[in-house]
């Protein structure tokens, strides 16, 4: 049992030992593993409500699911029209983005149904990010663009006119590489990072830039602190700069100087920077690389703290805060998911959809009806008749309320999301 608020999960190329594992940030020790997964493809490693951990596999076309506190995957098997690139979880759990080359699939979890399939991406997406309040994702590529959907759009199956993304930006003119989204939904704040050696932050609420940062070397990750006070970016050749935004330069682009920012560089990594991540209180930086070695670093004095060495090129590596269920066996998680659907699932069909839900035993009893099997007397007649009326009853009561929900859902989307 671990009693630190924080915990790093990383996952490497290899697949020698585990597929993605849990590391105590205090002494870098190992707390529990993951396996039987593959190895995790760059990015696609994602929570579910705190409750599973989600990766998707870097050769072969298909996801997969532990519980928080298991080390074998669920045999539920998630399978994808080919391998997934870049994959992300909306904060409640309830919809999985996964991008599969230039095309973004978005899925239901409870039900395995696919929502929608977008193809606006003329090369393979790379990064996929929700904002925090889950309203919206963004997504970037190899062709150097960045945009925003609006999840409600998106997944709206009760319209079919086709949809666009909310913003599209064409700033960067090679590959994106990362993505970060700051807190506050769609007032929040996000950082793109490219080959073409430029780190761009924007407004999400005006959808404008407002700095735009120039290194003198291609750039592969990008975070914040929790303040969004100060930016880090990793590079191609191993240097980590850090770049203040409290004092921000008075011109729209600003060209870092290497020798001027030496007391902002941290140095340690001896390949590309694959993933960046920072604690919660913001004293601590964790970065994997190209290296096969995971850092932790103290943010202001920049001192390496902790080396983690692994098996192959770190693929994702990110703080969390500690599950209450992670170190707790006897705890069960209560999602429970279905296979992912090969086709978009139709409007006409979206009232067949099935949710399972985990009953409770002690519930189960009390749902369970007297006298309905052959063996039970006549004097139950009267109680199997009344009750096969009232199930009739709440039938009929069902449908009058799905077909009110529809025509309040379509009523919305008309008349306020079109005219917002």
């Amino acid at each position: 049992m671990s009693d630190c608020v924080e915990v790093a999960i990383t996952s490497d190329s290899s697949d020698q030992l585990w597929s993605c594992c849990v590391w105590d940030v205090r002494t870098g020790t190992h707390l529990i593993s993951y396996k039987g997964g593959g190895a995790a493809g760059a990015r696609t490693l994602a929570t579910i409500s705190d409750q599973y951990i989600l990766t998707g596999n870097m050769v072969k076309p298909m996801l997969h699911i532990w519980p928080i506190n298991r080390h074998e995957a669920i045999a539920t098997r998630f399978i994808l029209p080919g391998r997934p690139t870049a994959v992300a979880v909306s904060p409640d759990g309830a919809y999985c983005v996964v991008a599969v080359q230039e095309t973004i699939n978005v899925y239901q979890m409870a039900t395995g149904a696919m929502l929608a399939t977008i193809s606006r991406h003329y090369q393979t997406v790379n990064v996929i990010r929700f904002t925090d309040d889950g309203t919206h994702f963004l997504s970037a590529g190899h062709d150097g663009m960045v945009l925003v959907w609006s999840l409600s759009q998106v997944v709206r199956v009760f319209q079919k006119q086709s949809f666009s993304a909310f913003y599209s930006f064409s700033d960067h003119a090679l590959p994106v590489t990362d993505l970060y989204v700051g807190k506050g939904g769609m007032k929040a704040l996000f950082c793109s990072v490219s080959s073409d050696r430029t780190c761009k932050i924007y407004d999400l609420s005006s959808g404008s830039m407002l700095l735009n940062l120039v290194f003198q070397e291609p750039l592969s990750s990008v975070t914040m602190d929790t303040l969004e006070s100060n930016v880090f970016v990793g590079t191609n050749e191993g240097p980590i700069y850090s770049f203040s935004l409290l004092s921000p330069p008075r011109t729209k682009e600003y060209h870092v100087d290497r020798k001027q920012q030496h007391k902002n560089v941290f140095l340690g990594h001896k390949k590309a920077v694959t993933c960046l991540s920072v604690s919660i209180d913001g004293e601590t930086l964790l970065s994997g690389g190209a290296d096969e070695n995971v850092f932790l670093w103290h943010s202001k004095s920049r001192q390496q703290l902790r080396m983690i060495p692994h098996k192959g090129v770190i693929t994702n590596a990110q703080f969390m805060l500690t599950p209450k269920a992670m170190f707790d066996q006897e705890i069960k998680p209560r999602l429970q998911f279905q296979p992912f659907q090969k086709m978009v699932y139709s409007s006409e069909k979206i009232d067949d959809l099935v949710v399972e839900v985990d009953v409770k035993d002690n519930v189960r009893e009390s749902v369970t009806y007297k006298g309905l099997d052959n063996t039970s007397s006549n004097t139950n007649g009267g109680n199997v008749s009344n009750q096969q009326d009232e199930i009739i009853k709440l039938k009929k009561e069902i449908q009058h309320l799905k077909s009110i929900n529809k025509e309040m859902f379509e009523y919305t989307i008309k008349n306020v999301l079109q005219n917002s």
